[in-house]
């Protein structure tokens, strides 16, 4: 009877590391990635980033250069003026917007099964860099009626619609695991046994945290991390989930090292 009591409390035991595993990381994607807020929240401000504003300024000047509207003879006066304005068009209104719905886009994508395109319209952007310069300018310039570009192909990544079906799920899976370790304790025949072995599935959670946490850029996929456009941003991530994990998969290790040690101890007590 104890021993059946003692596979019981096993198979409760391995439900409870495994939760415990997962538990830390599947709630950092869940709030950070799945989450449309949490991935605005860390994709926004990344509009003061030199790189990402060369891609859209760029963008928006080859399209008022490159679509005919101006007249040669005046062409080469507008560009450097045009340039000119791109350079601070990041510190207006109008980028952040455009940044913002850009980034909503790009959170749309990822979540939609197969490759998408991630269009942005520069009209608006076109339009505020286009103001300043036509005061040296003899002539307006008209604004185009679409000014639609693809700022890159975000790529197929199957693993993310899988996880916003699951890790809503994700932060029950603390909880649920105090539960099966707390059951596992009440069912074991040998409860000092099943403590020590408590505090190492502890260890393993924790181990198997920091794992991850520590070479998750090991983990994604080259498609992905250096994909143009997506792969800078990819990265963010990937060194924000480092940062927040390390640690607490440290603290889980050391708190299931502490009870392994409680659990020995009981153990070695009882023996004398």
């Amino acid at each position: 009877m104890s021993t059946a009591r003692d596979l019981l409390a096993l198979i409760l035991l391995l439900g409870a590391t495994v939760l415990g595993a997962l538990w830390l990381p599947a709630t950092w994607l869940h709030d950070n990635v799945v989450e449309r807020d949490g991935f605005l929240a860390v994709t926004v401000p990344l509009a003061d980033d030199p790189q990402f504003q060369r891609t859209v300024s760029d963008s928006a000047v080859a399209e008022i250069m490159g679509d005919g509207r101006i007249p040669g003879w005046l062409e080469e006066r507008v560009t450097p003026l045009a340039e000119e304005q791109a350079e601070n068009l990041t510190g207006t209104e109008v980028y952040g917007t455009l940044w913002e719905a850009t980034m909503g886009e790009l959170h749309h994508a990822l979540f939609t099964p197969g490759a998408s395109a991630l269009d942005v319209d520069l009209v608006p952007v076109i339009d505020t860099i286009l103001t300043p310069v036509e005061k040296h300018l003899p002539i307006d310039i008209p604004r185009p009626e679409s000014a639609a570009v693809t700022l890159a192909t975000i790529p197929d990544v199957p693993l993310l619609p899988a996880l916003s079906a699951l890790t809503p799920w994700a932060h029950w899976a603390g909880p649920a695991a105090l539960v099966l370790l707390a059951a596992a304790l009440l069912v074991a025949g040998h409860r000092r046994t099943m403590l020590a072995l408590a505090g190492l599935g502890g260890i393993a959670a924790g181990a198997a945290v920091w794992w991850l946490a520590a070479g998750i850029e090991r983990l994604v996929p080259d498609r992905v991390d250096q994909a143009a456009f997506l792969g800078p941003i990819v990265q963010v991530f990937e060194d924000r989930f480092q940062t927040a994990l390390v640690p607490q998969g440290v603290i889980l290790l050391g708190a299931g090292a502490l009870v392994m040690s409680l659990g020995l101890v009981l153990m070695g007590l009882h023996r004398r």
